[in-house]
């Protein structure tokens, strides 16, 4: 669904969808949204995630435990496009093939970042997500944002999602307000289920944004519904209106 179907999309998704539809004409460009950790980042992603039909989507997050690993990020993201090194120019080739562990070889990394902007332009219309992007690697930070500040003219979407907007130029800032407080009766977490539930996420779609289990989805959203006094998302949703509560 584009923004203009959905006049009532949340500001900062409207603003993600028109990148998309940039992208699907053939112009790229890169979205840093930015906030404190709470602030509905990785939700905001998740949803965005299922408004974008027929686009190859590429994702990627950052792990503190793997930010000393070289690449790391970088070898998540482009899993999905590895048969096409091949295609590239030898040195590039060379040069993915050893960032990424494929083969023993040199690694420029100036080779590593040019073969990352022409893998992604081969699979254009695209659109590159990266959560958490203050915690990937450098190498793998290095070579994303030179891919961002050249995507320009080509079919590549760039969202990366932050505490604060990286230092480049090129790419723009798409801040979130401040970290949503807890409902009344509930504990912090039932208060992201229901507020990722309302804000039209499905179950499994909320587990992918807040990186919990379906499951757990499930039992968090059953005692909310219980202590709100709701049997149903039309229930929870009138609820949160009635309450002046934003989603």
């Amino acid at each position: 669904m584009s923004w203009e179907a959905d006049p009532h999309a949340p500001a900062a998704l409207r603003r993600l969808d028109l990148l998309v539809a940039g992208v699907r004409a053939g112009r790229g460009g890169a979205v840093a949204v930015t906030g404190e950790p709470g602030g509905g980042k990785t939700a905001l992603l998740a949803r965005l995630a299922t408004r974008v039909p027929g686009m190859t989507v590429l994702t990627a997050a950052g792990v503190a435990g793997e930010a000393a690993l070289p690449y790391a990020a970088l070898g998540d993201l482009l899993r999905p496009l590895r048969d096409r090194i091949a295609q590239l120019p030898p040195p590039q080739a060379r040069a993915m093939g050893a960032a990424l562990a494929l083969r023993a070889g040199d690694l420029n990394p100036y080779h590593v970042c040019l073969s990352t902007l022409n893998l992604l332009c081969t699979a254009a219309p695209v659109l590159v997500v990266v959560d958490d992007m203050d915690l990937i690697d450098p190498p793998s930070a290095t070579a994303l944002f030179f891919v961002a500040r050249r995507v320009r003219s080509a079919g590549v979407g760039m969202i990366f999602a932050a505490r604060q907007k990286p230092d480049v130029p090129g790419v723009e800032e798409l801040p979130l307000g401040e970290p949503a407080e807890v409902l009344d009766g509930l504990t912090q977490r039932e208060t992201q289920v229901v507020r990722a539930i309302a804000g039209g996420l499905s179950n499994p779609e909320a587990a992918l944004a807040l990186r919990l289990s379906r499951k757990t989805i499930e039992t968090h959203l059953s005692s909310a519904y219980r202590k709100l006094g709701v049997r149903s998302r039309t229930q929870l949703v009138r609820y949160l209106v009635e309450a002046g509560i934003s989603r």
